[in-house]
C-alpha cells in the first residue's frame, strides 16, 4: 500500500487563485454592463451638452448682475431704456442690514442720478454707490484730500537765514517736478575706520552721514564726508531706560538734569566739529518721552538754525510735537532699514520706503554701517529713478516739515 503525504494548501497559491477569480468576475460584470448600454442606450445622451440659457424663463426687469462687474451701470441703463422692461417696485420696507441708506455725496461729481443709482449705502462713514467698492471710494477721497493739501500749503518756509547751518551746509538739491523723494541717513559712523571710509566713498553723495558721539577724529571724518558731497549730522547721546548698564557718554542728556545743564552739554557736543546740518538722537528712549526735558533742547536747536532727526528706533517720543512748537526743521525716520540686518528684511524695509514716498510724497530711512546694508543700498538706490522716485538729501526732507508742519503730499497715480 503506497503511502500518501497529507499537506496543507499553500496560502500564497490560494490567494493568487482567488484574486484571479475576483478580477475575472469584475471584468465580466463591467463588460456586460457596457454592452447593455451600447445596445439599448440613447446616443443623443452621450453627446456634449452646451447650456446657452441662464434662466428657465426669460427674466423681466433689471438683470441681477454683480454691481462690481464691469458694465453694470450700462446694463442698468439699457434695461431701464428698453420699452419691454419693467422695474419691480418694492413691496415692503427695506431690510435692516445695520448700515445707513442715504443719498450719495461723492467727492467726484457722479453722473445724473437714476432710480437705480441714486442710492448708496454708508459703510464706515463713506457712501458706496452701486458699482463701487469701499476701497474705490476711500481711494477717491484720499486723492481729493491730497489735492486739497497741495493747493492750501504755503510757499516754502523762509524762517531760516542764509547763515543757518541747515541752509549753509546743506547739499544743493531741487525737485521742480514734485516727484516723491526718498532720503537715507547712515548713522553710527566714525567708530570703525573701514566702514566709515566705505560709507563716504561708496555711497552716493545724496546719502546723509551721521557720526557717533564717540567717534575718534570727528573733525577729520566730517571734513572727508563733506568733500565727497555728503551732508553730515552729529548724534546726540540721550538717556535710555537702561542707563548705567553700559558706560554712558560724558555729555549724555538726562531727564533729571536741569534745562541749562542739558543745553550746556548740547553746546559742547556741537563744538566737536563744524560743517553739519543738524543732529540725530543716539539712544534716548527715556529722554524722548519727557516733554519738559525735550522742549528746551528743541528750542535751542531751532535758535541755532539746525535740523533734528529721529532715527526711527523710539516707540514713543515728544520730538515731533516739540519740534513743531519750536518751529524746528524735523524729520522722523519712516523705518530703520537694518534693525534686522538680513538681506530679505532690509529689502522689505526699502520697499516700505518706496510705498511711503508714493503715498506721502517723501520718506526717510536710517541705517547702520553693516556691509550687507552697503551692498543692498548700492544695488537699490540706482533703481529709484526708473520708478519715478528721487533720492534726496536729509535736509530736503526736514525742510518740508516747515511747510504747515507736515510733509507735502505728492499727486501720483496709485499704481505708480
Amino acid at each position: 500500500m503506497s503511502a500518501r503525504s497529507m499537506r496543507d494548501p499553500s496560502p500564497f497559491r490560494s490567494g493568487l487563485i482567488h484574486s484571479a477569480l475576483g478580477a475575472f468576475t469584475l471584468t465580466a460584470a463591467l463588460g456586460a454592463g457596457a454592452g447593455a448600454v451600447h445596445l439599448v442606450g440613447n446616443t443623443s445622451d452621450a453627446s456634449p451638452v452646451i447650456r446657452v440659457a441662464l434662466f428657465d424663463e426669460a427674466p423681466t426687469g433689471t438683470p441681477q448682475l454683480n454691481p462690481r462687474l464691469p458694465g453694470y451701470q450700462e446694463a442698468i441703463g439699457l434695461a431701464q431704456a428698453s420699452p419691454d422692461s419693467t422695474t419691480p417696485s418694492a413691496t415692503g420696507p427695506e431690510p435692516d442690514l445695520g448700515v445707513e441708506y442715504t443719498v450719495s455725496r461723492s467727492v467726484v461729481s457722479p453722473p445724473a442720478p437714476t432710480e437705480a443709482s441714486s442710492k448708496g449705502i454708508r459703510i464706515n462713514g463713506k457712501t458706496v454707490l452701486p458699482g463701487q467698492s469701499l476701497s474705490q471710494v476711500t481711494q477717491t477721497v484720499q486723492i481729493a484730500d491730497s489735492a486739497e493739501t497741495i493747493e492750501t500749503l504755503p510757499p516754502a518756509a523762509s524762517f531760516l537765514p542764509e547763515t543757518a547751518p541747515l541752509v549753509r551746509n546743506a547739499r544743493a538739491f531741487s525737485n521742480p517736478d514734485g516727484k516723491p523723494t526718498v532720503s537715507i541717513i547712515v548713522g553710527g559712523l566714525g567708530t570703525n575706520a573701514t566702514r566709515t571710509r566705505a560709507a563716504i566713498n561708496d555711497l552716493p553723495p545724496e546719502v546723509t552721514l551721521s557720526f557717533a558721539p564717540t567717534a575718534d577724529n570727528l573733525r577729520g571724518w566730517v571734513r572727508q564726508a563733506r568733500r565727497a558731497g555728503h551732508e553730515v549730522l552729529i548724534e546726540l547721546p540721550m538717556e535710555p531706560y537702561d542707563y548705567g548698564r553700559q558706560r554712558p557718554h560724558a555729555q549724555v542728556m538726562r531727564t533729571e538734569n536741569s534745562a541749562e545743564d542739558n543745553k550746556a552739554r548740547l553746546s559742547r557736543m556741537l563744538a566737536a566739529a563744524p560743517g553739519y546740518i543738524g543732529v540725530m538722537n543716539y539712544q534716548g528712549a527715556k529722554f524722548a518721552t519727557n516733554a519738559e526735558a525735550v522742549d528746551p533742547i528743541m528750542s535751542e536747536l531751532s535758535a541755532k538754525g539746525l535740523a533734528m532727526f529721529e532715527d526711527g528706533s523710539l516707540s514713543r517720543s515728544e520730538f515731533s510735537s516739540s519740534a513743531k512748537k519750536a518751529t524746528l526743521a524735523f524729520g522722523k525716520a519712516t523705518s530703520a532699514i537694518d534693525a534686522r540686518p538680513g538681506a530679505d528684511e532690509i529689502m522689505q524695509q526699502l520697499m516700505i520706503l518706496e510705498s511711503t514716498a508714493r503715498e506721502r510724497g517723501a520718506a526717510l530711512g536710517t541705517g547702520t554701517p553693516f556691509p550687507v546694508t552697503f551692498d543692498i543700498l548700492q544695488e537699490w538706490l540706482p533703481t529709484l529713478e526708473e520708478k519715478g522716485i528721487v533720492l534726496a538729501p536729509a535736509s530736503y526732507y526736514a525742510k518740508q516739515s516747515l511747510r504747515s508742519g507736515q510733509i507735502r503730499q505728492a499727486s501720483l497715480d496709485p499704481q505708480g
